[in-house]
């Protein structure tokens, strides 16, 4: 069943994502997430860090983007692991901290979903992909994107979401 009177931007679509979000970063992490002002934008690059993307499929199509910059990430790693960098061996930290990211994003997207059932809008979420890099485009420019921003303690995070017209 197609659900037509969602529309881009629509708060029923974005808000369990963000919500997700500083859930997730609360209760696994201790960290307190502020959320910034909606940006709207054309596709998504990350610019320096990692990004994990999952496919939204269902009553809505669309893409979500998570973006962590490299600094942010490892203290995450740090944080979940309760093991401070200097303790890995280099490519142990850089496999861990993957896996953390990737799990983190995961996590937010199940969460999402749950409340997306709950409002009655059918989606599911394709596995998800991790990125690491500089300036790779991961949403494609012909694609309209709200872009969330978080702060916290230990850095910023943001959420891109882009759905398909």
């Amino acid at each position: 069943m197609a659900l037509y009177g969602i529309k881009f931007m629509d708060v029923r679509f974005i808000n369990p994502f963000a919500i997700s979000l500083v859930s997730v970063f609360n209760e696994m992490l201790g960290i307190r997430m502020e959320k910034g002002t909606l940006l709207k934008g054309n596709g998504r690059k990350i610019f320096s860090g990692y990004g994990v993307a999952v496919g939204i499929t269902g009553d809505i199509k669309g893409q979500v983007l998570y973006e962590f910059p490299e600094a942010f990430s490892g203290l995450l790693t740090e944080i979940l692991t309760d093991k401070k960098k200097s303790e890995y061996e280099l490519e142990e930290f850089e496999e861990m901290t993957r896996s953390v990211i990737n799990e983190i994003g995961n996590t937010i997207s199940a969460n999402a979903i749950t409340k997306l059932e709950k409002e009655k809008i059918d989606c599911d979420i394709t596995p998800p992909v991790l990125y690491f890099g500089e300036e790779i485009q991961i949403i494609p420019k012909n694609l309209q994107t709200v872009i969330i921003p978080f702060q916290s303690s230990i850095g910023f995070t943001t959420i891109n979401i882009a759905m398909d017209m």
